[in-house]
């Protein structure tokens, strides 16, 4: 995991506005976890974060920095509509910036949450274009793209982006998740072999309790398709 290159220490904090932000936001998520407004997607907030906190002090906008911690507080209060209005201004006055990829990435995750599935397809179809400078953030939202696309009923291009977000991925538990997303939606079409091999895949490469036990369901599903 992504981690600071320096301890940034609660006095620190205090004394940078845009850090004192990204702190509330934190202690909302952790404390108001029912909250986060569309299910495993609020991981991305936690994410941000980390990678907020890891280079702020390197970061060369500083106001832009300090505009997506506010947007992400809206965000977090279940406040969409400001949120979009924040994210929207952002990137429009902030392009091609470290903040203006976060708030992309962000902007999809709201109008995701607003089931407005062509414009979050765009951010984060987007994010994965322009913004591709983190392997796993990247794999964030190709996975988010593949929600986006199974919402529309496209689901073997959903299952294509989900594929995508998996090879993308540098960690074990993304890998999996997001092959296992891929299968359902390859199920959806009845590609039952493709299917099978990717529940294969995911348990013949050692996954967590949860992989698991999804990857078994999902077999013993294509098991009764097949007959």
């Amino acid at each position: 995991m992504l981690r600071p290159k320096k301890k940034i220490t609660k006095k620190e904090i205090k004394k940078d506005p845009m850090l004192e932000k990204i702190s509330q936001v934190d202690t909302f998520v952790r404390t108001n976890p029912k909250q986060l407004l569309y299910g495993a997607l609020g991981v991305v907030i936690i994410v941000v974060l980390i990678i907020l906190l890891a280079q702020s002090k390197k970061s060369a906008n500083r106001e832009a920095s300090g505009e997506l911690g506010i947007a992400e507080i809206s965000l977090a209060k279940g406040d969409i509509d400001d949120a979009v209005v924040r994210l929207e201004a952002l990137i429009e006055k902030n392009p091609r910036t470290k903040s203006a990829g976060m708030a992309t990435l962000l902007l999809a995750q709201s109008y995701l949450t607003k089931s407005d599935y062509d414009k979050a397809l765009e951010n984060f179809e987007k994010y994965a274009d322009d913004y591709d400078d983190d392997d796993m953030i990247e794999a964030t939202a190709l996975n988010g793209a593949g929600i986006c696309l199974d919402h529309k009923g496209e689901y073997k291009e959903a299952a294509k982006k989900y594929a995508e977000a998996a090879d993308e991925s540098p960690y074990k538990f993304q890998k999996h998740e997001y092959s296992l997303n891929a299968v359902r939606s390859l199920i959806k079409i009845n590609d039952l072999k493709k299917a099978e091999e990717m529940v294969k895949n995911v348990l013949d490469n050692e996954p967590d309790y949860k992989a698991k036990s999804a990857a078994e369901q999902l077999q013993a599903q294509i098991d009764v398709l097949k007959g």
